[in-house]
């Protein structure tokens, strides 16, 4: 078996038609057909039914084609990343939404800004940016966690060869906007939030370190008036347009933010996150992530 013939298969199914398959592959027929049938008799079962109107899968071929498809995008993603022309000088760096996080990532482009540069931040919940990390899409993730998390996602991140820096401590309160009524109270209670839409950045609750438990333990009331939000311009829109509140993070910043949202703690149980990156075990970070790294804590810290 190799991988030719496993890319046979693929276009095979795909196409429908050995000839077609031949066409698109530029080999002959019967080249084709002969390599099908060397591979099945190479494992000694059928990979497809022949017959005067073309192939169909076996219930063997079934597994087999969904196998080599597998293979063959990987080969495809891999091909593509290595010929492809790319920039050699590339900072990649996953996130969640942060005015403070966009301008220090701004201030290692401006410092950083070679001709041949190229930087990206990508707006990512805390299980995607962990997946881009190990996949290589991203040099580093930069997530939230709680109390609550630690242990699951120390457990996940040793299972993926990955490890975490902690980099500064936030608290969950209450965001709303400045020109809604309650925004001048000093604290917040369950009885407050009544009737008002809850205004949730999506990619804050989904996936398994969603912050779902998090609500349940301020007890934040449930409500079916919601609104997910999957960027921060609909996320601010929300609230300054609707009778609304969110729960957020609240950092204590050196950098002026300007914004129009109250935050304002809750009753109750006080609950802290922390902010920490995620890189890949015993892999030295670029001059330019640690700079950037560097910038954040000295901004929080």
């Amino acid at each position: 078996m190799d991988f030719n013939q496993l890319r046979y298969i693929v276009e095979i199914v795909e196409t429908g038609s050995i000839s077609k398959a031949a066409s698109n592959l530029f080999i002959s027929q019967p080249n084709l057909s002969n390599q099908i049938t060397n591979l099945e008799n190479e494992i000694g079962k059928n990979i497809f039914y022949r017959n005067n109107r073309g192939v169909t899968l076996t219930s063997y071929g079934v597994e087999v084609y969904h196998y080599a498809k597998s293979i063959v995008k990987q080969f495809e993603i891999i091909e593509d990343k290595l010929l492809t022309k790319s920039n050699e000088n590339k900072i990649k760096i996953a996130s969640f939404g942060s005015e403070v996080i966009n301008f220090q990532f701004f201030e290692v482009c401006r410092r950083y800004n070679n001709e041949n540069y190229e930087f990206e931040l990508c707006e990512s919940g805390v299980e995607e940016s962990i997946e881009k990390v190990i996949q290589r899409d991203c040099d580093i993730g930069i997530i939230i966690y709680s109390e609550f998390q630690r242990k699951k996602l120390l457990q996940y991140l040793a299972a993926e060869e990955l490890e975490l820096q902690d980099l500064f401590i936030g608290q969950m309160k209450v965001h709303m906007s400045k020109n809604h009524e309650k925004s001048k109270m000093t604290i917040l209670s369950k009885d407050d939030l009544q009737g008002l839409f809850h205004v949730k950045k999506t990619y804050l609750f989904k996936g398994m370190f969603s912050l779902n438990y998090e609500m349940e333990y301020l007890g934040i009331p449930d409500t079916n008036k919601t609104i997910l939000a999957n960027g921060n311009k609909t996320y601010n829109d929300a609230l300054h347009n609707l009778p609304s509140f969110a729960v957020e993070i609240d950092w204590k910043c050196k950098k002026k933010i300007h914004s129009h949202l109250a935050r304002i703690p809750y009753e109750g149980k006080r609950l802290d996150i922390t902010c920490a990156m995620v890189k890949r075990k015993n892999e030295i970070l670029k001059e330019e992530l640690l700079f950037f790294i560097n910038k954040l804590i000295e901004s929080y810290s």
